[in-house]
């Protein structure tokens, strides 16, 4: 029998904490969650490996220690209210919502959300909200939000979510830089402009909702 419960401790040990991840709520969330419940089944045994968890569709459940390392940029507070965009079975939404944070977690793929929803009621994290929609546009029924994270790399940021923002919140995300890697950001809303903050290397697929268009060639 597989002791889950030695597999999260160790990736508390060996992944999160040598990542310089300092948040006791965020470490606290990451040694309880059950990780292995977010994965297909027949691959719990490998939830906990140290890199990107790809599911269908281009989504992805990122490394433990690059998601901690998000959270801990994120600095969730209890009571805050936090988009998370590209939420996939629920994973990174039901961490935040186990630190009494009021998270609404968006994906544009109704197996994903579905899938999501009933994990969540299963653990009684009742702090979590799952909605169906496209990424790019956020959700602005729950808007303004004092913090957006999206699990997955960008090209660009746009102004339907700058908008359901409250002024000075933060977007937390993975910036695709073609030809230098990702790395991971911090976007502080001042007034209608961004400003970024470059906070450390790290790779995760682009999502096609954040993908910019390619130019025409004549």
């Amino acid at each position: 029998m597989v002791d889950f419960a030695t597999m999260r401790r160790n990736m508390i040990k060996g992944q999160i904490l040598p990542e310089d991840v300092t948040n006791s709520f965020v470490i606290e969330s990451f040694l309880k969650l059950p990780r292995e419940r977010f994965v297909p089944r027949q691959l719990a045994r490998i939830a906990y490996m140290d890199e990107n968890f790809s599911f269908n569709k281009g989504r992805v459940l990122l490394r433990p220690a690059t998601l901690a390392r998000l959270f801990q940029a994120l600095n969730p507070i209890s009571l805050d209210k936090v988009l998370y965009i590209g939420g996939g079975t629920g994973y990174g939404p039901a961490l935040l919502g186990q630190m009494g944070v009021h998270v609404i977690a968006l994906d544009s793929e109704d197996s994903l959300t579905q899938e999501a929803d009933r994990l969540l009621q299963e653990l009684n994290l009742t702090f979590v909200e799952v909605v169906l929609g496209p990424l790019a546009e956020g959700w602005e029924q729950e808007a303004p939000y004092d913090k957006i994270i999206i699990e997955g790399s960008v090209d660009f940021i746009p102004h339907s979510l700058i908008s359901q923002l409250k002024n000075g919140g933060e977007i937390i995300t993975l910036r695709y830089r073609k030809g230098r890697g990702n790395d991971a950001v911090k976007y502080v809303k001042k007034g209608e402009t961004l400003t970024t903050i470059s906070l450390f290397d790290a790779f995760a697929p682009r999502l096609d909702a954040f993908q910019k268009p390619k130019a025409f060639v004549f």
